[in-house]
């Protein structure tokens, strides 16, 4: 048996001998690479003039199951925000005595694109919370009971409905995290083409640095929380907010 089996070995070694000494290789050729198809660029744009492109980033967070609305300018933007705190409470199940309805976790007033908007609520007997720390206990329990959380933006971009929150003091990354509901408010002149547009404005005026510097995190926010489970059944809310809401004015002026 050893040796029928060394005689069978003999036999291969030697066609394979054969074989490399001829003219055509033994082992097939790789085929010639065939042109790859073009790759859609990552890039995407938006065009048009600056209501054209609130339009356009309005849609496409609606697309992505957030809301938006345009108001003309920032004295339609503190009734809106009242009537839309007046609201929600009765939409989401609360009393409006509760204390979850009279309050806001919010960015600081200066902070928020509006002036003068904690007056405006607070002759409505809602105030804004502004957390500047959050490592204990109490207060942190105080602020996941707010069921609204008021900020402004950095960018917005029309291409991708995304918005851009950059967390400093004043700027708790809380207030777009926590609430069940994020109110965004978002200037026109804060709305680009799409984030190269952005980076580039920020690379021209030597504002990449400083923002890169102040800035504790940047939050690229596109919709609300979306959390798929095992069966891809996709659930709004696990994470972050249920709800989005973009309150986009012309701040031209």
């Amino acid at each position: 048996m050893i040796s029928d089996s060394l005689e069978a070995r003999d036999v291969i070694l030697a066609r394979l001998r054969r074989a490399l000494a001829g003219p055509r290789s033994v082992f097939r050729e790789p085929p010639a690479p065939a042109a790859k198809p073009a790759i859609p660029s990552a890039v995407t744009r938006a065009d048009g003039d600056r209501r054209s492109l609130a339009k356009i980033f309005g849609e496409k967070l609606e697309a992505i199951d957030g809301s938006y609305e345009i108001v003309e300018d920032a004295a339609d933007v503190r009734r809106r925000v009242l009537e839309l705190l007046k609201e929600w409470p009765s939409q989401d199940r609360q009393t409006e005595e509760g204390p979850e309805a009279r309050a806001v976790l919010s960015w600081a007033p200066r902070a928020l694109p509006i002036e003068d908007l904690r007056p405006t609520l607070a002759d409505a007997g809602i105030a804004l919370v502004v957390p500047e720390d959050l490592h204990d206990d109490h207060t942190r329990a105080g602020a996941a009971r707010l069921t609204v959380g008021l900020t402004g933006v950095d960018a917005a971009f029309a291409s991708t409905g995304s918005m851009v929150l950059a967390s400093s003091r004043g700027r708790s990354r809380a207030a777009s995290l926590l609430p069940l509901r994020h109110l965004a408010i978002v200037p026109m002149s804060r709305i680009y083409e799409n984030f190269e547009a952005w980076l580039a404005e920020l690379r021209q005026e030597e504002r990449l640095h400083s923002l890169l510097r102040v800035s504790g995190q940047i939050v690229f926010i596109t919709g609300p929380s979306k959390s798929a489970d095992i069966e891809l059944n996709l659930t709004l809310g696990v994470h972050g907010p249920r709800f989005v809401h973009a309150l986009i004015y012309d701040d031209a002026w």
